[in-house]
């Protein structure tokens, strides 16, 4: 083994952590860069030194680090973070990918599960919940796995399982306060289950937008404006006829699908009202506004072709409604993705 000035890298690698535990994150990426311009070999400094990196919010560096932990041999650690690092690049295919494969190289560690359910649950809300239910199965005595099951419930819908995965978490951890609230929020959220009879409780402070709410705005906007802007492109290129306006409505009620669609499948804490959007996003208010605006114009200008007269103005609107819609969403995720 390389020997660094401070003696081994298992000494580095000590000191690292304790500076980590102090908070000093920078220091301790410093002390880890160092040692591996002298030993650049050692899989397991790479990793401790993107999970520094992830903790600082750099997902960029730390997903470099893990792909150079797992050249050298450090597979399912590094794959694991490497899923992290993809999930905060909102990169949710591809950190599904690396999660599977570090469960499949290590099938009974339950950390591997637990990532695999949070990046599954952008998509893929029941296979989440699998994943997670996995994961208890293999350590149901670590608050984290009913956790997270509990996380994949909610967006599954399944309101009693995330119940009681959240109670279970808290009795095994009760000072995690994230998950007492977490707790207390699907306890008194209104629905058929007769056990919640409680008033659903009002925040007057407007809910805290991670990355994941923004990213899912943003693509809940531009997907259906997509289509909008492809629909009203023909009826604009077609000449006059007798189906237009059939056409014209059938693109409006796919583009309301898509975007209802879009909505119900929003993160827990995403949807919220137009203002409190406003406020905290207001590019996804816009392009969401400019959907709209599109929308009705369409609607607008099939109702008048039913009566007889062709409006193109109207179609001009809604075709630059819906390109705004596309456009913008789609710069806002270029910045996000290549920060």
């Amino acid at each position: 083994m390389t020997m660094t000035s401070d003696g081994s890298i298992d000494a580095v690698l000590m000191r690292a952590a304790r500076l980590s535990d102090e908070g000093r994150l920078r220091a301790a990426i410093a002390v880890l860069e160092s040692a591996l311009e002298v030993d650049p070999g050692h899989a397991v400094a790479w990793c401790r030194l993107s999970a520094a990196y992830l903790d600082i919010g750099e997902a960029r560096e730390s997903l470099d680090a893990a792909k150079r932990a797992m050249a050298l041999g450090e597979p399912a650690w590094a794959h694991r973070l490497a899923s992290l690092s993809l999930l905060e690049l909102g990169r949710y295919e591809e950190a599904v990918v690396s999660a599977a494969e570090a469960v499949r190289r290590e099938p009974d560690d339950w950390r591997g599960l637990v990532i695999l359910s949070e990046a599954l649950a952008h998509q893929e809300p029941e296979q989440a919940v699998q994943a997670a239910r996995a994961a208890v199965e293999r350590a149901p005595t670590e608050p984290r796995t009913h956790e997270v099951l509990g996380d994949a419930a909610m967006l599954a819908h399944d309101w009693m399982l995330a119940e009681t995965a959240y109670q279970d978490a808290v009795r095994l951890d009760p000072s995690n306060r994230d998950v007492t609230a977490k707790l207390h929020r699907v306890v008194s959220r209104p629905g058929d289950d007769p056990r919640r009879k409680r008033r659903p409780v009002r925040s007057r402070s407007t809910p805290k937008f991670e990355r994941v709410h923004r990213v899912s705005w943003y693509l809940a906007v531009r997907r259906p404006a997509v289509w909008q802007a492809l629909g009203v492109a023909v009826l604009l290129l077609a000449s006059s006829a007798s189906f237009l306006a059939w056409y014209g409505l059938g693109v409006f009620l796919f583009v309301g699908l898509r975007a209802w669609r879009g909505w119900t499948r929003l993160p827990d804490g995403a949807a919220v009202t137009p203002a409190v959007l406003y406020s905290k996003l207001p590019l996804a208010a816009v392009s969401a506004g400019a959907l709209a605006l599109s929308a009705v114009s369409l609607l607008v200008w099939t109702v008048l072709v039913a009566l007889g007269p062709v409006v193109k103005p109207l179609l001009l609107v809604a075709l630059v409604s819906a390109l705004i819609a596309v456009i913008v969403p789609s710069a806002a995720l270029r910045r996000m993705w290549t920060r």
